[in-house]
């Protein structure tokens, strides 16, 4: 087996320790607890033949997001941005949010994620997607949990590169 140091990254209030919570151990709370500094959490997973003991850095969210120590993104295999679908603010200027992720973590890809679509209508989340120009790797909802397997199996394969 082998352990990959990933990174779940993004404005505070996106979701990100829900994603977590759902994937490791498929709860989900609508009570909202800011993480301070940083929280590792850990599952094993399978891909293709390929066992992996992820090592989930939940990287405490900020309004300013050059505020997140560098060390926290040093050794890291992955990272999934995160942002709130209902938030605007958590999606303009993605492009430079990736590329200050990919600066602080040396990584050339970064999984981005839209959270949250389940306080959206289909129309309402076709909208913002149309106004996202950044290619969006997943949509998901931790409450419903909606492509949260999927979204860390992409950044389980993406560790592996």
């Amino acid at each position: 087996m082998i352990a990959k140091k990933v990174l779940l990254v993004g404005n505070f209030g996106v979701g990100k320790t829900s994603l977590i919570r759902r994937f490791v151990l498929n709860e989900f709370s609508e009570d909202y607890i800011s993480t301070i500094g940083v929280r590792v959490s850990s599952k094993i997973l399978k891909v293709d033949s390929t066992e992996i003991k992820l090592l989930i850095w939940d990287v405490a969210g900020t309004s300013d997001d050059e505020k997140v120590p560098k060390a926290y993104f040093m050794g890291s295999s992955a990272a999934m941005y995160v942002f709130d679908l209902s938030r605007q603010e958590t999606y303009t200027n993605l492009e430079e949010r990736l590329a200050l992720v990919k600066q602080l973590s040396g990584l050339k890809e970064i999984t981005l994620v839209g959270n949250k679509k389940d306080l959206l209508t289909e129309d309402e989340l076709a909208v913002v997607l149309q106004s996202i120009s950044t290619h969006i790797d997943l949509v998901t909802s931790a409450k419903e949990d909606d492509n949260v397997e999927d979204a860390f199996l992409a950044l389980a394969k993406q560790s592996l590169n």
